[in-house]
């Protein structure tokens, strides 16, 4: 009851040449669609009759970040062999690698193109799943049977600002957008951690940044463009003619996994662009619980970072600047006075890896004072990662750290809402609802302390941090944090940093990362319906976590509607790929 009623389960799915009014019901809200005659179509798609959410069991399954250390990797490593003709295609991270045949690897430089590409791989039937910057952990774009790259489509189409919109092609980059934006004193409303993803990926995946009243980044789409190749061009946006009734097509193509078409424009919401105050600053655990009410309804963006073995919560917020706050030199004067110098900072750190580097490793003081603070954690950790003791050390060291960095600074939101994630690492995050913002309930710091609680107990060596992030519910159905309005979702992601030159310990701390912490915290989040970020979804292993992952995809999202929807966009399945198959099969399919 604390937390299922933010979830509708659409239980039925009816085709029909014309579509009568449906409601979706959760609690005391009701959404309602119609869905009209579409040129587009042959046949129609889907009346959505509502059903309770059922409890959901989890499915997990770990994957890499990149590392943001390779800042000019901005596009997939591509490499090719002439004498097999393949084209070999590695991920940001590189933690995915897969050959294609050089003949199904395609880069179209405009709609045209895409087009051409689709109509003829439609007909001769081959793959053609579509990558961005291939910055996803899990590698949900990869397919070795032919992809084809937006990286040439990333043309920023219009910015109208009177409407307060941007329109783009798929393959533009976050940061590319940001700064046009910036010349007509607009940004975006919300960024993940990392803006050097396409906006193709940014939405189909349903990235989120941190804000309680803010929803996944795909909330904000206005209108999409896809080709397809069952249907050709198709152009969606989220009101029907009437301009009051959502259309349920368009609502579900906005988390589209790429499975539905190839994004090629997208039309996003903007707001005017600000400066904001960041506040950095360092509770104890008790504290972060007592005060996180507080802190998400006085604060536009907020997070926290759990350090595990010690009683630390760092807590970030970030606010909109009041006018003429970021010049005033008496406040400037103020938050310097609170901060210290980058030496004190890193102190902590750098003693303790001076301390503990073997002799062949060993780091001279120049050489430190030239890294930044992920690359010290990276090496401080690569000594005995997965030994309790050492990484209690360095959690007390970046403790110590994240105290002396207490303090403030003002700069452009998009400066501050982007943020080292360190570098490469098995990572996991998942979402589940917390109440809603008038009337949260404990889901979020129950589920903290309840997995701080059992890594201690078990010795897990878990690295830190484990990150928390909010936001508002999502209307996209296929969105993890999809909910009514109003509903409050809590993100947690769980790291371990892994050596980039010591295989036999990468090896070790996969075991101890998909085992024994992701096993402990999929046990955790069965009990608050807690769902995986879709770019952190692994291709099950065996047939029994192939049918847990059915289970849940079942259980959390209208399948049988997305499934309708593959099978009139893309007839032969030539977008999708052994996941997207092995997540949306039927339920009776072995």
């Amino acid at each position: 009851h604390k937390s299922l009623r933010l979830y509708p389960r659409f239980a039925d799915v009816h085709a029909a040449a014309a579509f009568s009014t449906a409601s979706t019901s959760t609690a005391h809200h009701h959404h309602h669609f119609v869905v009209e005659d579409n040129k587009h179509f042959t046949t129609a798609l889907a009346t959505l009759a509502a059903a309770a959410a059922a409890t959901a069991s989890l499915y997990y399954t770990a994957t890499t970040l990149p590392s943001t250390k390779n800042e000019a990797a901005t596009v997939p490593a591509v490499s090719t062999t002439e004498e097999h003709e393949t084209r070999t295609i590695i991920n940001w991270s590189g933690t995915h690698t897969i050959e294609v045949p050089e003949s199904s690897y395609f880069e179209p430089e405009s709609l045209e193109e895409l087009e051409d590409i689709v109509k003829r791989a439609h007909a001769n039937n081959t793959p053609i799943r579509p990558v961005g910057s291939a910055l996803s952990p899990n590698g949900v774009s990869f397919h070795k049977g032919g992809m084809v790259s937006m990286a040439h489509m990333d043309q920023i189409v219009s910015v109208d600002e009177e409407q307060q919109t941007v329109t783009v092609q798929a393959g533009a980059r976050v940061s590319d957008v940001i700064e046009e934006l910036r010349k007509h004193n607009l940004t975006l409303p919300n960024l993940a951690s990392i803006a050097e993803q396409q906006m193709g990926g940014f939405v189909q995946v349903g990235a989120h940044g941190t804000g309680a009243l803010i929803p996944p980044v795909d909330d904000f789409v206005k209108s999409l463009k896809l080709v397809t190749p069952g249907c050709g061009t198709v152009e969606l946006t989220r009101y029907l003619k009437d301009g009051v009734t959502e259309d349920p097509l368009f609502l579900l193509a906005r988390v589209g996994l790429g499975s539905l078409g190839i994004l090629a424009e997208v039309t996003m919401q903007c707001i005017p662009a600000h400066q904001l105050m960041e506040h950095t600053y360092v509770l104890t655990r008790d504290m972060a619980r007592k005060k996180l009410p507080e802190l998400l309804r006085q604060h536009k963006h907020m997070r926290y970072m759990w350090i595990p073995y010690e009683d630390a919560v760092v807590v970030v917020t970030n606010d909109p600047t009041v006018e003429g706050e970021e010049s005033d030199p008496a406040l400037a004067e103020v938050y310097e006075a609170l901060g210290r110098s980058k030496e004190e900072q890193f102190e902590p750190l750098i003693n303790l890896l001076l301390e503990l580097a073997p002799d062949e490793k060993k780091y001279s003081k120049e050489e430190l004072q030239g890294m930044g603070f992920g690359e010290i954690r990276d090496a401080l950790l690569a000594i005995n990662p997965l030994d309790v003791e050492h990484v209690k050390k360095c959690n007390k060291a970046e403790a110590e750290f994240w105290r002396r960095s207490e303090g403030h600074q003002i700069k452009p939101s998009d400066k501050l809402l982007q943020f080292d994630c360190g570098g490469e690492q098995w990572v996991w995050e998942v979402c589940f609802p917390t109440g809603t913002y008038h009337d949260k309930n404990t889901n979020d710091i129950d589920f903290m302390e309840e997995l701080l609680a059992g890594i201690e107990s078990r010795g897990i060596a878990a690295h830190s941090p484990i990150e928390q992030r909010w936001t508002a519910s999502s209307s996209s159905f296929m969105s993890p944090a999809h909910g009514c309005p109003g509903g409050l979702h809590s993100w947690v992601g769980i790291i371990m940093y892994l050596p980039a030159d010591n295989a036999k310990q990468r090896e070790e701390i996969t075991a101890e990362f998909k085992g024994r912490y992701c096993d402990l915290m999929r046990g955790i989040g069965n009990k608050v319906s807690a769902a995986s970020h879709w770019a952190k979804l692994e291709l099950p292993d065996t047939e029994d976590d192939a049918r847990e992952l059915k289970e849940h995809i079942y259980a959390r999202y209208p399948v049988d509607l997305f499934n309708r929807a593959r099978k009139q966009f893309d007839p032969k399945g030539i977008l999708s790929n052994d996941l997207m198959n092995v997540a949306f099969s039927q339920q009776h399919e072995e």
